[in-house]
């Protein structure tokens, strides 16, 4: 079967899977791939210069779309980029499908351009792992494909593939079907357990629908990371508000993977728990019981109003206070925050970046028109932010989705600065930046290491770089802000890419103002 018959079946069996994403990254011995994708006329192609932008792209449709989505990339060290973005998905139960180009068997270690041993690179965010041989037929490609797409989680495919590289033929490739994937979710009983107790549901962003459900039948508090709702028992500020009532808590559903806030985490650890919704990647989850389905609602019972209420009552005169503090500090992320949080609407997508980003929103998480609030929670690293959030826009704006936004630092703007980097050829979402530029990496300042000497050089890592310059020259238009008047201006329509760099925040004292408001709960 020639390379290009391989690629074909390939790429049938992916949308036999329900793929309907495929983000490719230019090579050679993937060519046979990037062709036969070409060829699907129902398939949405995404091209990317570079592998780890590739792979964090694939990463932000999948999150919006909740499809596999496939990441092509061609054979050596180009597979490697993929890493981080699949260790991602892994870690929060996104579903991507890494496809790494491969040379023949025969060629490994014999000094061959561009081979290496490629079938163990991502060991770390799946053991879902099939080498397709160059000199299998075609049913045994078919098969061993199917029965790797069955599976949930990350996948990775690796096949081989002989030269010529080229088709001699026309193909079309198969209809895509982009109905919803049917899912039977699996349903958990926990009626026991849960029965009269004074309860907490805690839930990961992505999760809030269930875990709304549950609340809501339960008669229970609902602490969600940062997500669009409106749900009438969601706590503003709730991870703040918690440390309030750690010792009055009995029980804890968590929804999702959770655990943003440390003191959550603490929370969550010396509380029993029923775990569900949970990513197959976590094996190792402290619960009384856990399950990667849903929790069955039929048979729970409401408490009364007022543990429910004392939750609501506290929370709003926690808010009260850090509305106040931060009104009256200078010009900074949180500021930031409060003005996406209360702006954007049901049209709107919010991309933050799981670092400062994210942590301000959830100090000011509070019931929100927002329609999509997506973020990187799996490993919470700020790798790519840049990609993911260039993803989720599109994914959102094609179903009809308005003006995205993407909420970050300028180190994880500079991270991931050549995803800017994108082929003329391809259409760019609407997507704002909303860069937070403390000249430095500000997570550290409220960590343990802060003061230490040598704190600058290791961990603040000033760069001063002028932001709105190094934007512009990437044919970006910039709008800087120096002063809370001039918030209003974050929110607003903007074709493609554009940004607002926040300027002159200072590190020190919002780390100083974070501290004040985590002392409001003592």
């Amino acid at each position: 079967m020639s390379s290009t018959a391989q690629a074909r079946t390939l790429v049938t069996e992916l949308i036999a899977a329900g793929v309907t994403d495929i983000v490719i990254a230019p090579g050679s011995r993937n060519g046979p791939i990037s062709l036969a994708a070409l060829a699907t006329p129902g398939l949405t192609t995404t091209v990317r210069i570079d592998e780890r932008s590739a792979g964090f792209t694939a990463l932000g449709l999948a999150k919006v779309t909740k499809r596999k989505t496939a990441v092509v990339v061609t054979s050596g060290t180009a597979g490697a980029h993929l890493l981080p973005a699949l260790i991602e998905a892994a870690q929060s139960g996104v579903e991507l499908i890494a496809i790494t180009a491969d040379r023949p068997k025969d060629l490994v270690n014999t000094g061959a351009n561009q081979t290496i041993e490629q079938l163990e690179l991502f060991l770390a965010a799946t053991k879902n792992v099939v080498d397709l041989d160059s000199s299998w037929p075609a049913d045994m490609w078919r098969n061993e494909i199917q029965l790797a797409l069955q599976q949930p989680g990350v996948i990775h495919l690796n096949p081989r593939f002989n030269e010529p590289l080229l088709p001699t033929d026309q193909w079309q490739g198969p209809e895509v079907s982009t109905a919803p994937n049917p899912v039977k979710p699996e349903k958990f009983v926990a009626t026991d357990l849960l029965a009269g107790k004074r309860g907490l549901v805690i839930c990961s962003g992505d999760e809030i629908n269930h875990a709304g459900e549950i609340a809501q039948k339960l008669n229970w508090p609902l602490i969600a990371e940062p997500t669009g709702t409106l749900h009438p028992n969601l706590i503003s500020s709730g991870a703040l508000v918690a440390a309030r009532f750690t010792d009055q808590v009995e029980i804890v559903v968590t929804v999702g993977r959770t655990g943003l806030a440390r003191g959550i985490n603490s929370l969550i650890n010396t509380k029993p728990r029923i775990a569900v919704k949970v990513p197959t990647a976590l094996t190792n989850v402290t619960a009384l019981a856990q399950s990667n389905g849903e929790l069955e609602l039929d048979s729970l019972s409401a408490i009364g109003h007022e543990w429910l209420n004392d939750w609501q009552d506290q929370a709003s005169e926690l808010r009260t206070k850090i509305d106040e503090l931060v009104s009256s500090s200078s010009l900074g992320g949180l500021d930031v925050a409060a003005t996406l949080l209360a702006n954007l609407k049901s049209q709107n997508l919010l991309h933050a970046a799981a670092s400062l980003s994210l942590r301000d929103l959830d100090y000011l998480m509070k019931p929100n028109s927002i329609g999509l609030i997506t973020a990187n929670r799996g490993v919470n690293g700020i790798d790519g932010i840049v990609a993911s959030a260039i993803g989720a826009a599109t994914a959102w704006q094609r179903t009809g989705g308005g003006q995205a936004y993407c909420l970050l630092g300028d180190v994880a703007l500079l991270h991931d600065l050549a995803s800017l980097t994108i082929p003329s050829t391809e259409s760019m979402p609407n997507l704002r930046l909303v860069v937070v530029d403390n000249n430095g990496g500000g997570v550290f300042s409220t960590i343990e290491q802060r003061g230490v000497t040598g704190f600058e050089r290791v961990f603040g890592t000033p760069h001063q770089v002028d932001l709105a310059n190094l934007l512009g020259g990437f044919g970006i238009a910039v709008t800087v802000i120096s002063n809370k008047a001039q918030l209003a201006s974050i929110v607003t329509d903007s074709p493609g890419l554009s940004a607002v760099v926040i300027s002159g925040v200072d590190r020190d004292t919002e780390a100083d103002l974070r501290k004040q408001i985590v002392n409001l709960t003592r």
